[in-house]
C-alpha cells in the first residue's frame, strides 16, 4: 500500500474515516522529525463501513494534515467530518515543535477548523473551510447527534500571548460562526480540555470543561473547571500546584455506570 502518516480517525453512526497524509519516514532522529512530505503522493481518505471492515473505500483529496478530529455525522449519503487541518506540509509534521522549545515557529502553519465532506454516492471528497482558524485538540459532547446541535471545544490564542501556544479555551458554534471564549491571560498556556456531562442532564452541551494550564512566569501548573455553556464567565473552580506537570487530558471523560 501507499506510505503515509495516520494519527487518529473519526467515527460516524455507520462508518470509520481515516485520513492518510503523504509522508515518508527516514532513518534517525525523533519520530516526527523523521517525517518527510511526499509531494508525489496524494492525500488519501479511507471510509470503512462498520459492518464491512475488510472493504474500505478510498478517495483522494487535497493535502491536509489532521491530527485530531472533533466529530462526524451522516447526512443521507454524505459523511461530514469536522477536524483541525494543518495546511503547511513542512510545518505540519510537528506543529508544536517550536513551542516545546520556547521558540516562534520559522514556518507558518495555518491550522483551520474544517469540514471534510465525503459524498459516498458521487465518489468525491472535499474540504470545506469554516473560517475559524487557530484551533487544535477539538472535542465535543458525544451526546450531540446533529451538526447544528454540536459545539466544538478547543484551545485557541486570543490577543497577546507570551508563549507561541494557546492561552484561551473556546466553545465554537460552527453553524452560526460564533465563538464563546475564556482567555486565561497573556502568560498562561492552555492545553486541551475534556467535556464532562452534568449528571442527570440530557441536552448536549450541559456540562463542564476540565483543562490543564501552565504558568511559566510563576513556574506552576493548574487545573480549571468551566461551565461549557458559559465559558466567558470564567472558571467555576481552579487549583494550582507550585510545580509543573505534563499538560493535557488527551482523551475523553466517561462516568462509570
Amino acid at each position: 500500500g501507499q506510505p503515509g502518516y495516520l494519527h487518529s480517525f473519526a467515527m460516524s453512526e455507520r462508518h470509520l474515516v481515516f485520513v492518510l497524509t503523504p509522508y515518508r519516514m527516514r532513518e534517525g532522529k525523533a519520530f516526527f522529525e523523521r517525517l518527510r512530505f511526499a509531494a508525489d503522493l496524494p492525500c488519501r481518505v479511507a471510509v470503512v463501513a462498520k459492518d464491512a471492515l475488510a472493504a474500505p473505500r478510498w478517495f483522494d483529496v487535497d493535502f491536509g494534515m489532521v491530527y485530531h478530529f472533533a466529530d462526524a455525522f451522516e447526512q443521507g449519503r454524505e459523511i461530514v467530518v469536522r477536524a483541525s487541518r494543518h495546511g503547511n506540509p513542512v510545518a505540519a509534521r510537528s506543529p508544536f515543535a517550536a513551542a516545546m522549545r520556547g521558540e516562534v515557529a520559522a514556518e507558518e502553519d495555518p491550522v483551520e477548523l474544517v469540514e471534510l465532506r465525503i459524498d459516498l454516492a458521487g465518489g468525491s471528497v472535499r474540504w470545506d473551510e469554516t473560517g475559524i482558524r487557530g484551533t487544535e485538540f477539538p472535542t465535543v459532547d458525544a451526546r450531540a447527534t446533529r451538526p447544528r446541535q454540536s459545539r466544538i471545544y478547543a484551545p485557541v490564542r486570543q490577543g497577546r500571548a507570551l508563549a507561541p501556544y494557546p492561552n484561551a479555551i473556546a466553545s465554537i458554534d460552527v453553524h452560526r460562526g460564533r465563538m464563546n471564549v475564556h482567555r486565561y491571560g497573556d502568560e498562561i498556556m492552555a492545553e486541551e480540555h475534556v467535556f464532562v456531562a452534568k449528571p442527570g442532564s440530557h441536552r448536549a452541551g450541559q456540562g463542564w470543561l476540565l483543562g490543564t494550564l501552565f504558568d511559566p512566569v510563576r513556574g506552576r501548573s493548574g487545573l480549571a473547571v468551566l461551565d461549557a455553556e458559559h465559558l466567558d464567565a470564567g472558571p467555576l473552580a481552579s487549583a494550582w500546584l507550585p510545580f509543573m506537570f505534563p499538560l493535557g487530558f488527551h482523551g475523553a471523560f466517561r462516568w462509570d455506570a
